[in-house]
């Protein structure tokens, strides 16, 4: 990459971060109640991709010589920013129900507050941010096509299987909340009620 010493030195020090907090959310522990499990392989195979696309960047960073554009790398930067952000607020809602797997337990509660009111999966929202951020800031344009055709398909079919897993704890209401709650991107109406709510909080 035709990156100034400085852009190199930067680009490291944004991967270290990005690998190191990756390894503490990946192997922490998660919620306090375990549940029963299914399609756990996707957990191992999205992990794999995410090393593939991660180290992926990392190679094409260094090694692939082609022009480095610093506004598509602080793009990158904005929105690792914000996927963590919605992760981490995704995570605090579910509380001790939070996992990595698809995990129903007995004692499954419902939540369709906070930031599961906009988006049914918000941290699989914030999945693909991540892995659409990290190779822009390395402008790693192969990486990015991964994500694309392999990451993002993959975390589809995990939502769907989820979505079905979830309709069976929870029937009707689930179907309903499917109906009015999109998986991945917020619909315009609840955006625009979010808006109306905000404007008349004391």
């Amino acid at each position: 990459m035709n990156a100034s010493t400085s852009e190199r030195i930067i680009f490291a020090a944004f991967m270290i971060v990005v690998f190191a907090w990756r390894a503490w959310e990946t192997f922490r522990q998660q919620g306090s109640v375990r549940g029963r499990t299914t399609m756990q392989w996707s957990f191992y195979l999205l992990f794999a991709m995410s090393c593939v696309i991660f180290g992926g960047t990392v190679l094409e960073f260094f090694l692939v010589n082609r022009s480095y554009h610093p506004v598509a790398a602080v793009a990158g930067v904005v929105l690792f920013v914000v996927a963590n952000i919605v992760r981490m607020m995704a995570i605090r809602t579910l509380g001790r129900y939070w996992s990595l797997h698809i995990e129903i337990r007995e004692e499954h509660q419902f939540v369709e507050e906070g930031v599961y009111s906009v988006v049914r999966h918000p941290a699989y929202l914030s999945f693909v941010m991540e892995h659409i951020a990290v190779p822009l800031v390395g402008n790693a344009w192969w990486s990015l096509l991964v994500t694309v055709v392999g990451y993002i398909p993959l975390l589809w079919l995990r939502i769907m299987r989820e979505d079905k897993a979830l309709v069976g704890k929870f029937g009707g209401p689930y179907r309903v909340y499917q109906q009015e709650v999109r998986a991945l991107w917020p619909r315009w109406s609840v955006l625009w009620r979010l808006d109306k709510l905000s404007r008349h909080a004391p």
